[in-house]
């Protein structure tokens, strides 16, 4: 009994022969600082004296830009375009930022000025209230308050004074 191999699977094994032949050709083979041979399908670093190459891969001629070299300008590069990005973000942040920040204070600037706005109102009021009391405690009629027992009782000469004292320092601090 003879093997025989699908026409398929001799197709298959042709292309991959074919395809990843060259790959393996394409064999770098060097010794390192410490003297072991090194392998691999990149060039050896640039501190690899061209006397270590042991192999280059077929078509590469002795000047090859080293590896290592052309990695790094290529590391340069883009280090010089994360870092750019990273600026034109950090700046657009602080540009967020900056304008949160603005509106922000001009919220509080508004909640401040509605503020003082119902201040100034409640001191009108108050001013209204402390001349008309003033006006009742100087016209001499006798004065009626509620007691902590719900009590009607009537304010002799001397809380006449003192409230009299009090309304007057209410109306120097609102009525102005």
């Amino acid at each position: 009994m003879s093997l025989r191999l699908s026409p398929l699977f001799q197709l298959l094994t042709l292309s991959a022969l074919v395809l990843f032949g060259p790959a393996a050709e394409a064999q770098w083979k060097w010794k390192d600082a410490s003297g072991k041979v090194q392998y691999s399908d990149l060039p050896p670093p640039a501190s690899v004296p061209e006397k270590d190459v042991l192999l280059r891969p077929p078509g590469v001629r002795t000047t090859v830009v080293p590896y290592g070299s052309a990695q790094a300008a290529a590391a340069s590069a883009a280090a010089a375009a994360s870092a750019n990005a990273a600026a034109q973000a950090t700046a657009k942040k602080e540009g967020e930022q900056q304008g949160k920040a603005k509106k922000e204070a001009e919220q509080a600037q508004a909640r401040k000025a509605e503020d003082e706005k119902k201040l100034a109102t409640a001191r009108a009021e108050n001013c209204v209230r402390a001349r008309h009391n003033l006006t009742l405690l100087d016209a001499g009629t006798r004065v009626a308050t509620m007691n902590e027992a719900g009590e009607q009782s009537f304010m002799d000469d001397k809380q006449r004074a003192a409230e009299r004292e009090r309304v007057q320092g209410v109306i120097k601090s609102d009525c102005r």
